[in-house]
């Protein structure tokens, strides 16, 4: 599925170079033509062809998605003619919608503390990831600080969580996952801690592989803010470092 997005994202480049190459008046009047065409493509890819011709036609032309299995396109028609052989390629489309893959979305916040000891209980499935930023940094044990699921579908809009935190202020995170390819997904997240201390806005795009456990950001410890009219929760050592670490599972199709 990698190569046919790059040759579908090359094929659409060299036609952009042709339709605006100033061979003659023909081929000027011929590039400011546009036209609208509608695609059909397989609903689990839609979210990797589309960011992967957005990559190659950029300003010169528009892509967007409004449901999954459905491509717009705005651009020439030399273009439109590269890029419709090329999604060709992909085989036929099933006339009969397919119900999208969903996807199982686990963001563990964990703070990390100075020196040697035990990790919580709850980590222990992280032990491989946690051993890793151990040996990067320095003696760290580590401590669940929230754990935040959700379930969404490949090529959605995404999925929203906003989660209450110990001191009474919230985290929001958006999840989306734009293609899955076997075992490998696309996802989209974006971290607000409102509590604005420590590493309080993150947002990323990473391929991962279902079931891997992925470091996504790490920085600064921080205690919990105070609130307004009130004292801050008791923090007697500020952590020395915070991690976010996701892990997505792909569901098995529903019978």
């Amino acid at each position: 599925m990698k190569q046919i997005l790059g040759w579908i994202a090359g094929t659409a480049l060299l036609a952009l170079a042709a339709c605006h190459a100033p061979d003659n008046a023909s081929s000027k009047q011929a590039a400011g033509s546009m036209e609208l065409k509608v695609y059909s493509v397989p609903p689990a890819q839609t979210g990797q062809l589309t960011g992967a011709l957005r990559s190659a036609l950029g300003g010169k032309a528009s892509v967007t998605s409004p449901t999954p299995g459905k491509l717009l396109v705005y651009a020439a028609p030399d273009a439109q003619a590269s890029i419709g052989k090329a999604i060709a390629s992909l085989g036929p489309v099933s006339s009969t919608p397919s119900a999208a893959t969903q996807v199982d979305l686990h963001l563990w916040v964990i703070d990390g503390e100075s020196g040697a000891g035990a990790d919580d209980a709850a980590l222990k499935p992280l032990a491989s990831a946690l051993d890793g930023v151990r040996q990067n940094i320095a003696p760290l044990h580590f401590s669940l600080d929230q754990m935040i699921t959700a379930r969404t579908s490949a090529g959605d809009d995404g999925t929203s969580v906003v989660s209450a935190v110990d001191g009474g202020y919230s985290r929001g995170v958006d999840f989306m996952v734009r293609g899955i390819d076997g075992e490998m997904l696309d996802l989209e997240l974006s971290y607000d801690d409102h509590g604005q201390r420590g590493l309080a806005k993150f947002k990323s795009e990473v391929h991962l592989r279902a079931g891997q456990y992925v470091v996504l950001a790490q920085g600064p410890g921080a205690c919990a803010p105070a609130l307004l009219g009130k004292s801050a929760p008791p923090c007697p050592t500020r952590p020395a470092l915070r991690l976010l670490i996701v892990r997505a599972d792909i569901l098995p199709p529903q019978a």
